[in-house]
């Protein structure tokens, strides 16, 4: 893949990134439940952990440089300031006054969707061992954040309370 192509897909990625971030902690003022609150503050931070990655890659790429492996992009600081609010919200991902912790988990379920394909495309796209492995790895994050929102959406509807387990989603803190 050319580099203005990978710098577009890299660009885009950072863009959902910021979206999902700007989307949870909304979702963190409009979910009644406690454990709805820590599940969607714990999203958004996750999200600014990939926007970094991404930044990591976009700026190595910009600069001419090879992808940086995925361990070592995964803490290192980009080298300029994180852009954290998104330039345009997608008026899809907005939540309604009214919604209930259903709706937001239902949204929620539609975003990590949206970055799942994204992701999966551009590890079919790319050539760059290191770049597939980047996109992997934030595939299956997006995956993992599914499958636990598509259960705690289940849980709600049958239980009608937030669903917690920390063998599937560990990265909550205490």
């Amino acid at each position: 893949m050319e580099k203005s192509k990978v710098l577009e897909v890299l660009q885009r990625a950072m863009d959902i990134e910021r979206q999902g971030k700007a989307f949870y902690q909304e979702a963190t003022e409009h979910v009644r439940d406690p454990m709805g609150k820590r599940v969607f503050g714990t999203l958004a931070k996750e999200e600014v952990e990939h926007l970094r990655l991404l930044q990591t890659e976009y700026e190595a790429i910009h600069n001419d440089q090879t992808w940086v492996e995925l361990s070592e992009a995964k803490t290192r600081e980009p080298a300029s300031t994180l852009q954290l609010f998104p330039d345009k919200r997608d008026a899809v991902f907005n939540i309604a006054a009214d919604a209930s912790d259903l709706d937001a988990l239902s949204i929620a379920m539609e975003f990590e969707t949206k970055g799942y394909n994204m992701y999966h495309q551009a590890e079919v796209e790319v050539d760059d061992p290191n770049a597939k492995a980047v996109f992997s790895f934030l595939a299956q994050q997006e995956n993992d954040h599914y499958v636990f929102l598509q259960k705690t959406h289940e849980y709600l509807t049958t239980k009608g309370a937030w669903y917690f387990d920390e063998q599937e989603f560990p990265f909550f803190e205490g």
